[in-house]
């Protein structure tokens, strides 16, 4: 904790000695009688010899200094005792340095003659016995004070530090007269203020002289890039650090490193998830509702009392296979999301139709493989490139993963087309995600009969910000489990902000919850993600004794995984994958965290490469583009930053970051 503490100045020599600017404001107040000094006839020299042990204690020379202190002990008792418990901690010689800390504390008229030498003992205090009543006493202090000095404001603000109350400790600091950029910068970045960070940073790097100071400044705007996902800055940053990387230093004192976090998002931040949709959380909406198909010609149609027909001559072997596939996909229909990927994928082969690889599709969808479930879809529309729902569904699924299509030029062509099937849903979804200026020409018809149009009906108006408290999804639809969960979050008209809450905390399931624990992932993220906005996931029962479904059991390793239990995750997702070969995206990231948990971090690497291979994954590309700049392979690292960053549970910090806030 490398702070230094003048306490008296004779004029003449300040203005020899500390024009630097820097010094200048790093002066405190005069906190001893000056009276009582003019009283002896040594005043000159006790003066002097003061200002002489402080240079001492700025060139580092302490036991010189405690020598001198002690001797102006006898005139300037607090000022000198607190420098010589402050070069007695600086030496490491800890039982000293309490004792004359001890010496000032428990002289309690110092509370008000010596403020700042109080509070400061009381720092220092806490420092070496992390005993927190020491720093309740500061605040104490502070709040009988109302003109505390710059100084004392200072000490203030860095108790508030200490206690981690980084907004109060700002709002100190804005009142002060020094500067402080970095120290202000720093406390933006805690409080994600990265504007302000960005603002304050800039300006302690302009003042900055030191190679070491300005190189840390560099490298915490890095970081701060990284973190505000500004990518464009961080390529600037990045090339000046490459242009210094000879001596730089910064990297290994203030290391970049991932870990879990699982507190990454605050409880404001995850409400807004729940009710304004992310497009990918719109895209995963989508999936969800989006209907199973049982046919791709549209010659086929279902009669009540003679059942599947044709309109015109067909081949009756093409009608025999379909009825066989329906027959066993609605008894596949009702397993476990990841059961039924398993299952589906069991029925294809080279003479599948393109209904059967777009259930196929869908069904991976539900279980947050996106990959594969692009892979479907496309082979899905490849076989009939008429179907218009498959066709949009193919664009859709490569928005998700953010993933160029090659023919997207013939299937926009073919989506806006007047031939085809589900050219409703083809075009509304095409408007709705990929061109918002395209007119839906076609007519619902009997569609509107179903909970997909619905939905889609929903979403549109969400998105265009219209009232959806008398949706129609909410009310024939509220049976859902996922219709369920929106419809309770959704704030009633003239409802308070304390009525809200406690309606929402009086009546989201923590018990009777099975719905939301097990089936599409879709669900079951959007439950947790109500429960932690609520500051209830560690409240509700995430248990089903009776049940050890798949997709449940995947449940389960995320709350062993937030409760600590990060090797009974790996144990769970490393059975899943044995028994059902999983590899999406969802399931490996949560390897990676409980790796990152574990502290088992080349692991972590290992598995971020594999997702990158397997998955070329943009998140992966992130992450390992942030460990190459921690190895200062920055010409390397600069073509992975394809876009911007925004998993839930692996984060980014900057290790020993704290304790260069606290020592500022």
């Amino acid at each position: 904790m490398k702070k230094t503490f003048f306490y008296f100045f004779f004029i003449l020599f300040i203005t020899d000695v500390f024009a630097n600017k820097n010094l200048i404001e790093s002066q405190p107040e005069i906190i001893f009688n000056y009276d009582k000094i003019k009283q002896k006839q040594d005043s000159f020299s006790l003066q002097f010899d003061f200002n002489k042990a402080v240079l001492m204690m700025e060139k580092e020379e302490y036991k010189k200094a405690i020598e001198i202190f002690k001797q102006t002990a006898t005139a300037i008792k607090i000022p000198s005792f607190l420098n010589i418990a402050i070069a007695y901690y600086k030496l490491g010689e800890i039982e000293n340095a309490k004792l004359y800390f001890n010496n000032i504390y428990n002289y309690k008229k110092a509370i008000y003659k010596n403020t700042f030498s109080y509070m400061s003992s009381c720092y220092y205090l806490y420092q070496i016995t992390k005993d927190t009543r020491y720093l309740d006493i500061i605040i104490d202090i502070a709040k009988k004070h109302k003109n505390l000095t710059e100084h004392s404001k200072r000490m203030l603000a860095d108790t508030l530090i200490l206690l981690k109350e980084y907004e109060k400790a700002l709002q100190i600091l804005n009142k002060m007269k020094f500067p402080l950029d970095l120290k202000k910068a720093l406390l933006h970045l805690k409080l994600k203020n990265y504007v302000q960070a960005e603002k304050y940073l800039k300006l302690a790097k302009a003042n900055s002289y030191n190679k070491n100071r300005f190189d840390k400044i560099l490298w915490i705007m890095v970081y701060r890039d990284l973190k505000a996902n500004e990518l464009e800055k961080l390529m600037d940053n990045i090339d000046v650090i490459n242009k210094r990387k000879n001596s730089f230093k910064a990297n290994l004192e203030l290391p970049l490193k991932l870990f879990f976090n699982k507190d990454k998002y605050s409880s404001k931040e995850y409400l807004e998830f729940v009710t304004s949709f992310t497009k990918k959380r719109e895209i995963d909406y989508i999936f969800y509702f989006a209907p199973f198909v049982f046919s791709d010609n549209q010659e086929i149609i279902y009669d009540i009392s003679k059942g599947f027909i044709f309109k015109s001559k067909q081949n009756i072997q093409s009608l025999e296979k379909m009825v066989e596939y329906n027959a066993k996909f609605i008894e596949i229909i009702k397993e476990d999301p990841i059961i039924r990927v398993n299952k589906l994928k069991s029925l294809i082969n080279t003479k599948s139709k393109s209904y059967v690889y777009y259930n196929l599709a869908l069904s991976y969808a539900h279980i947050y493989d996106f990959h594969n479930a692009y892979n479907y879809f496309e082979k899905a529309y490849k076989l009939n490139p008429g179907n218009k729902l498959f066709s949009v569904m193919t664009l859709i699924a490569a928005k998700r993963i953010d993933k160029k299509v090659p023919d997207i030029k013939y299937i926009k062509s073919n989506i806006k087309s007047d031939q085809g099937l589900y050219k409703y849903f083809g075009q509304a979804l095409f408007s709705l995600f990929l061109e918002p200026e395209t007119k839906v020409k076609e007519k619902p018809l009997y569609y509107e009969d179903t909970i997909f149009y619905t939905a889609i009906q929903f979403l549109k108006n969400k998105k265009d910000k219209k009232d959806i408290s008398s949706s129609v999804l909410f009310k024939e639809y509220n049976k859902d489990p996922f219709v369920y969960l929106m419809k309770l979050i959704q704030k009633r008209k003239d409802e308070s902000n304390f009525d809200y809450f406690s309606r929402l905390q009086d009546n989201v399931p923590l018990y009777i919850n099975d719905n939301f624990l097990e089936g599409p992932l879709v669900v079951t993220r959007y439950y947790i993600d109500i429960l932690k906005s609520l500051g209830l996931f560690y409240k509700a029962n995430l248990e089903l004794k009776a049940k050890s479904t798949p997709s449940f059991l995947r449940t389960e390793a995320l709350k062993e995984l937030y409760i600590g239990n990060s090797k009974k995750t790996l144990e769970i997702l490393n059975s899943l994958q044995q028994e059902y070969g999983l590899e999406d995206k969802y399931t490996m990231y949560l390897q990676v965290a409980a790796l990152l948990d574990q502290g088992r971090n080349n692991e972590a690497s290992i598995q971020i490469s594999l997702i990158k291979a397997v998955l070329n994954d943009h998140d992966a590309d992130f992450l390992t583009g942030v460990q190459l700049i921690q190895d200062l392979k920055l010409s390397s690292a600069k073509q992975y930053f394809k876009s911007k960053y925004l998993d839930s549970m692996i984060d980014i910090r900057l290790n020993g970051l704290d304790e260069f806030l606290e020592s500022l």
